[in-house]
């Protein structure tokens, strides 16, 4: 009976030992590097257009977010942003490099107007017709 009271206590201690020792082991920090920065979380973004992943390798796994393309002549990318926007809407370009509004009427010159095709979204090129001068 003793012998087995013995075996129960010294088990016991083994076992909180190696259940202290488990709890004090250094963890590894969850962070990497990338492109010579230091991301200290296991997910980052190093650019508004890249998500990133600490593997527990240390290695680093990206991947970029696809942007939709732009239904306009003048797409702007702002600050902290990932993907153009319109912020003028649907527009288009005159042969002068004026941009024009869809529904606008944009005059080139006295006898030559332009206006968005919005029947074609993969040009973003303004369609100009010329008037004939009629000679008197």
């Amino acid at each position: 009976m003793i012998r087995l009271a013995v075996l129960a206590l010294f088990l016991s201690y083994a076992i909180c030992d190696s259940l202290i020792s488990l709890r004090l082991s250094p963890t590894p920090a969850p962070g990497c590097n990338y492109r010579g920065t230091y991301y200290p979380s296991v997910w980052f973004n190093p650019t508004p257009c890249e998500r990133c992943q600490c593997t527990t390798s240390g290695e680093v796994m990206c991947f970029t977010f696809p942007c939709l393309h732009t239904l306009c002549a003048d797409p702007v990318i702002e600050k902290d942003q990932c993907c153009p926007r319109c912020p003028n809407g649907y527009t288009c370009k005159a042969p002068d490099g004026h941009i024009v509004k869809a529904g606008e009427t944009y005059h080139l010159n006295s006898y030559t107007s332009c206006q968005c095709d919005t029947h074609q979204w993969t040009s973003f090129t303004a369609v100009c017709t010329y008037q004939v001068l009629s000679i008197p």
